[in-house]
């Protein structure tokens, strides 16, 4: 079984803009301070925050209590999530591997529109 631990840190962890990452599974996870604001992400699948399609987000405020209810929203949100999902093992396996979009043409103005 599969169970969400989120890493506890000093607040001062945060204030020097240090990342907060992890996974629980398939249950991945990031929180990260940006001026006065906590901002934590969460997703699921094999792929980083930056290749996935659909990423939940929720901003609190800095400090311990923004903290403390990141650290509670990802919990809510892990055990909203059926284990089966959580728990999948073979999704990194039968994922076709991340490819980046091809190039868009540019177009010439000058070219006749044939």
């Amino acid at each position: 079984m599969i169970r969400f631990n989120y890493p506890y840190y000093p607040l001062q962890w945060y204030k020097n803009g240090n990342p907060v990452s992890g996974n629980a599974g398939q249950f991945n996870y990031k929180t990260l301070r940006q001026g006065d604001e906590l901002r934590a992400w969460w997703w699921l699948g094999p792929w980083c925050l930056e290749k996935t399609e659909h990423v939940e987000t929720a901003v609190f405020p800095f400090g311990q209590e923004g903290v403390d209810a990141a650290r509670a929203w990802l919990e809510e949100a892990f055990n909203a999530i059926p284990r089966d999902a959580i728990e999948a093992k073979s999704a990194f396996l039968d994922s076709e591997p991340w490819t980046p979009p091809a190039p868009e043409e540019e177009k010439d103005e000058d070219a006749p529109p044939f």
